[in-house]
């Protein structure tokens, strides 16, 4: 176990959180309706700085280091969404003409996820309801 690369990951996953909670009260105190305006504007975020340091990442090197990396990605745009290590792997197949993996990976992940938030809610009913 990597007890200094987990400390940049948890370091960078404050910092995610954090931004996401900041984020998400804004735009929920100024939208209205049922759509979740805001966790989509954060996934779309997410996605979009994932996609860009991505680059960015490899241009100054910044891959070599353990700490830039874990930091920005696992880290911060871990905590402050997932989706977007998701969009990017999504993307990656797609781009290498693995559009058959893409779409499943797509479909997977959305309807597995739903699937396992509903059993959580389920279980979690069911214990302490």
């Amino acid at each position: 176990m990597d007890l200094k690369a987990a400390l940049i990951v948890a370091l960078g996953s404050f910092v995610g959180g954090g931004s996401r909670y900041l984020v998400a009260s804004f735009v929920d105190a100024r939208a209205s309706g049922e759509f979740p305006l805001s966790i989509f504007l954060v996934n779309l975020v997410g996605s979009f700085l994932i996609g860009f340091l991505t680059p960015v990442m490899t241009f100054y090197a910044w891959e070599k280091s353990t700490g830039v990396p874990l930091f920005l990605s696992a880290g911060m745009l871990g905590g402050f969404t997932t989706f977007s290590t998701f969009s990017l792997q999504t993307l990656r197949l797609a781009q290498s003409g693995s559009w058959g993996i893409a779409f499943v990976n797509a479909f997977a992940s959305v309807a597995c996820c739903l699937v396992s938030v509903f059993l959580g809610l389920k279980l979690g009913q069911t214990i302490f309801e």
